[in-house]
């Protein structure tokens, strides 16, 4: 699987790396194309602007002669000096002697004729027609025509000027300027053949100026928008191109990530089927620990209930003892008063004193007896309980003592006191068993764990009632424990004396038996060297677990 993952991904990656360096290259080149196509675009603009500025200025050279000759002749045949100042003016513009209105082109003077004319336009910078011409870029043929126009014109003016003399020469001579001569033959300059003749020779050079300019901006816009044309294709096709390489990226890919997932959903069979396998051993396994851990716990039961056994069986062996000693000593003393009466020595003093002895052995028998009574009861309530567990009622002080009494045999040559302080109005109904397996293995543990065999030390059991709920505390001013040990208490199969015979089941049964038979908790509090405390709390009135089928 490794292996074939390998090589599909070694594949698939040098074809995505080479699909990755066209569609870097494409996107370059696209950006790259984009870029001169926006530029060959401003250029197309500006050269588009500058053909119109052309004919702009150009359309001023022409103005401004028809201008000069409407002046000129308004001039003639009025008389009104204002005319005459714009015909200066106009020269003066030209020339760049005075201010250049802004949007000159337009209908500057057609508004400034009439009486109190005036036009809506601000001045501007004093620059030549032939400087503005400059700027705009116009060739040597073309100011080659200007110049020959310009040669024309000044050739015009001079007829101009004689008009403008004759005109003069009226104003001061007569009022009467409509009748005088003068003014016939200033006309006469005006509309004469001469001037006629030079106006149209300034307007064919004009033409031919108009011609050589339109054809140099022509081909300025055809060649710009030619560039832009090229471009626009180039970077449109590279954006095709860039396109057509991103699907097949896309494909690609997805067809490596459709080659992978059946990879992975192999691998994942693979190991599901692994998994399951495991999962099977793994839960047999857990059956065979489950098994072993119940037998340990039941083992640490009977081992607990045998040491019981054995603690009471050596504790009944005194009273037997010396009850058998008391019986033998009792058959002696009978078989002797059986002698005396058969050879009639019997006296008086001698039956009194068998009575005595006959009276010392009884009560001594009676004694012993007793003692083994209770033993045997304290113990049959103890084993029976472990044996036998069912829900009863119980009287809590009662069977904790019994459960006390059965464990002091083993532990009497301790210097350890237990002390059971309940009181006996507490009822419960509860496990007395799984009650009586919580004690007895929380007091072992005290001795074993708690106290040294000549230490000297009290474990107090107390418990009382709240809201319905027992809480039972087992505590002693043994050796406590340090946190690790306390926090690990109830692991199963922990302990701190593996080498001294400790299985670490015992709080684990402990636990166990509070939280799941009991329905209860159990919490621990320990410091080293201020002994340790117990509590247990489960309910006063513990319910039967239900039957097989009930709801």
């Amino acid at each position: 699987m490794q292996e074939q993952y390998g090589i599909l991904r070694s594949n698939a990656l040098k074809k995505i790396v080479r699909l990755n360096t066209l569609t870097l290259a494409c996107a370059l080149s696209a950006a790259v194309f984009c870029y001169f196509s926006y530029s060959s675009l401003q250029e197309l603009q500006q050269a588009s602007n500058n053909r119109y500025h052309s004919y702009l200025l150009t359309e001023q050279l022409r103005l401004s002669s028809d201008q000069l000759t409407l002046m000129a002749r308004t001039y003639a045949v009025t008389g009104k000096k204002k005319y005459l100042d714009f015909f200066n003016q106009i020269l003066a513009i030209r020339n760049g002697n005075q201010a250049r209105p802004d949007n000159y082109h337009r209908v500057y003077w057609d508004m400034l004729m009439p009486d109190q004319g005036k036009a809506p336009f601000i001045d501007g910078k004093r620059q030549p027609l032939q400087q503005l011409m400059k700027q705009a870029g116009f060739t040597g043929q073309e100011f080659a025509q200007l110049q020959r126009a310009q040669q024309v014109s000044d050739k015009l003016t001079e007829l101009e000027f004689m008009a403008f003399n004759q005109v003069k020469n009226a104003l001061s001579q007569t009022t009467a300027y409509q009748l005088a001569p003068e003014r016939e033959k200033a006309l006469t300059y005006l509309y004469s053949q001469d001037y006629l003749a030079a106006k149209a020779r300034i307007m064919s050079h004009i033409n031919e100026f108009y011609s050589l300019q339109e054809n140099r901006t022509n081909r300025q816009v055809e060649a710009t928008a030619g560039k832009h044309s090229l471009m626009t294709i180039l970077a449109l096709s590279s954006f095709i191109i860039l396109l057509l390489i991103l699907i097949a990226n896309f494909r690609l890919r997805h067809k490596m990530n459709r080659q992978f997932i059946k990879l992975l959903e192999k691998e994942v069979d693979t190991q599901t089927e692994h998994i399951r396998a495991k999962n099977n051993q793994l839960t047999e396994s857990l059956a065979i620990m489950e098994t072993a851990k119940n037998q340990l716990v039941a083992s640490e039961k009977m081992a607990s209930l045998g040491s019981l056994v054995a603690g009471v069986a050596h504790e009944i062996n005194t009273p037997v003892g010396v009850g058998i000693t008391a019986v033998t000593s009792l058959q002696e003393e009978i078989a002797l008063l059986k002698k005396n009466i058969d050879n009639n020595n019997l006296t008086k003093n001698l039956l009194m004193e068998t009575i005595g002895v006959f009276q010392h052995s009884t009560d001594m028998i009676f004694s012993n007896l007793i003692r083994v009574s209770s033993l045997i009861k304290s113990f049959k309530h103890v084993a029976v309980d472990q044996a036998h567990d069912e829900i009863r009622t119980l009287e809590l002080r009662e069977n904790v003592q019994d459960v006390v009494d059965s464990i002091m045999p083993k532990y009497k040559y301790y210097r350890v006191e237990v002390k059971v302080d309940i009181n006996s109005k507490i009822n419960c109904t509860t496990y007395p068993g799984a009650l009586a397996q919580i004690i007895t293995n929380l007091v072992i543990n005290a001795f074993f764990h708690a106290f040294d065999k000549n230490q000297a030390g009290i474990i107090d059991i107390s418990a009382g009632e709240h809201k319905d709920q027992i809480i039972l505390i087992i505590s002693d001013n043994g050796k406590g424990m340090d946190e690790q040990t306390r926090a690990n208490i109830f692991e199963p199969f922990y302990t701190t004396k593996r080498n001294k015979g400790g299985t670490g089941l015992g709080m684990h049964i402990v636990f166990n038996l509070v939280t799941q038979k009991l329905s209860g908790q159990i919490t621990c509090e320990s410091e080293q060297s201020k002994g340790t405390r117990f509590e247990i709390i489960f309910p006063c009135q513990l319910k039967s677990p239900p039957l097989p089928g009930d709801v």
